[in-house]
């Protein structure tokens, strides 16, 4: 695959990183010098100087053999007309754009793709979507689903007092007697795949992938337990605020029409989501387009405010201001004084990995959300879903063979797949399998694995053709 990709801010570069470490040839084009002399330093891939809606620019990036175009510049208008472009001159390359005006994102004539662009990419979308999926799991984890199967991925940070420390894991999983699978061991900036004998240590983060039934088990065991949301404290009413508060609000409508109104009712009056900005005017708009919400303008940063007794009520805080090192703050801060669940979100992945100190309960990583989703449309067809973990380091990968994919009538055992590399289940028409060395592949099997980054390249060889 050859991708192009237009911007080198954080996420052009994390992207072009990714796609380079899996093998894949990558141009990159940044209008900014300091930005490209930064990327010929870093990065193994050509990089070319100039516009993105330049013809020239784009031919010197060899978009004419390119099988993606990838626009991440910072501006809305720039990443459209730049697919636009290439769309009116080039047929091959499919066209992903990351547009974050919301009213550009949900338009009609985006969804029919006008202007050339195959693929809209919100980040502001994204990382909502990541805060109610975790909402809907209680909050304690970052979520992994699949499809068509009741298995989910989840993290946990094991305490000191934590049941898996200090024994062999076989031990541990005789003791629980659940199905449940640890796929793989944080250790600081060292990830392992972990055997019947692997011991884990205090602090370890461990990835369990089982069905939510037994994830809420181990956790009750693990003493994290669990408290119903019912109030909800909305740090920062902008952009991303914004849609947050609609899909929060939008949870309540699955109930039939008449407890609906019921619902609705009780739910203006206990005020279930509260919403704080600093800004006179965004709360203006707040107030009117969330009459179910308290909306109240004061800077979170005032002395006292975080102190008063009303705003300690609430079940979970999601800090999504846009200052990020103050959505740490604010929510570690918060669950000091007793607000029980916390949500922050951020841009820097240095900051994601410093969250995990700072006792709070989910960080979403802006970033990292619009680069799983910019790599799950450019694997699109054979792969499902595309989750990275580990800073990048590793992924998760759902697929379905290709029909010429030298796996299928082989047993696992005789399949050598990469070094690190971990099938965690296979799904079979209506059923779920844990795999086993003397399993046969079959046509038509939905796959999820774990595989270093760097053996993507190969694995797309073995797992989609001859």
């Amino acid at each position: 695959m050859y991708v192009v990709i237009l911007g080198a801010g954080r996420v052009g570069y994390i992207l072009a990183q990714q796609l380079i470490n899996e093998g894949k040839h990558v141009a990159l084009i940044e209008i900014d010098s300091a930005k490209v002399k930064d990327a010929v330093n870093s990065l193994d891939c050509l990089v070319v100087n100039g516009s993105g809606t330049s013809l020239i620019t784009l031919k010197k990036a060899g978009i004419h053999k390119a099988d993606a175009f990838v626009s991440v510049a910072e501006s809305d208008e720039i990443n459209m007309i730049a697919c636009s472009l290439v769309r009116s001159e080039f047929t091959r390359p499919i066209t992903i754009a990351r547009v974050r005006n919301i009213d550009y994102s949900e338009s009609r004539l985006m969804n029919k793709k006008i202007l050339g662009i195959d693929h809209v990419i919100n980040p502001e979308i994204e990382a909502s979507k990541a805060v109610i999926l975790a909402l809907k799991y209680g909050v304690r984890s970052d979520v992994m689903l699949f499809e068509n199967v009741r298995l989910q991925m989840r993290d946990l940070t094991l305490g000191r007092r934590s049941l898996f420390i200090n024994r062999p894991l076989s031990e541990v999983r005789k003791e629980l007697d659940m199905e449940f699978l640890i796929t793989i061991v944080l250790r600081g900036s060292i990830y392992i795949i972990p055997e019947g004998d692997t011991v884990l240590k205090e602090g370890n983060m461990i990835y369990i992938l089982s069905n939510e039934d037994v994830f809420e088990q181990i956790v009750t065991i693990e003493n994290i337990g669990s408290r119903e949301i019912n109030k909800i404290l909305l740090i920062g009413g902008g952009t991303i605020g914004t849609y947050i508060a609609d899909s929060v609000l939008e949870l309540n409508k699955d109930v039939p029409n008449l407890l609906r109104k019921l619902k609705r009712i009780l739910i203006y009056k206990k005020k279930r989501l509260h919403i704080i900005d600093k800004d006179y005017e965004r709360c203006k708009f707040l107030a009117g387009r969330f009459p179910e919400a308290l909306v109240t303008c004061q800077d979170i940063m005032d002395e006292g405010v975080m102190e008063d007794p009303g705003l300690l009520k609430n079940d979970l805080i999601i800090t999504a201001t846009g200052n990020h090192e103050l959505n740490l703050i604010t929510g570690s801060f918060a669950k000091t004084l007793g607000i029980p669940r916390a949500i922050a979100l951020v841009i820097r992945n240095s900051y994601y990995q410093m969250s995990r100190h700072l006792n709070l309960d989910v960080t979403i990583s802006g970033n990292t959300t619009v680069v799983n989703s910019i790599l799950k449309t450019l694997r699109s067809g054979n792969i499902k879903n595309v989750y990275a973990i580990s800073n990048g380091k590793m992924e998760v990968l759902e697929f379905s063979l290709s029909i010429n994919s030298s796996m299928i009538g082989k047993q696992l055992k005789d399949i050598r797949l990469p070094k690190n590399t971990l099938i965690i289940f296979i799904s079979r028409g209506e059923e779920t399998l844990i795999p086993h060395g003397s399993m046969v592949i079959e046509k038509n099997d939905l796959i999820a694995l774990i595989t270093e980054r760097e053996s993507i390249k190969k694995l797309e060889t073995l797992l989609m053709a001859e």
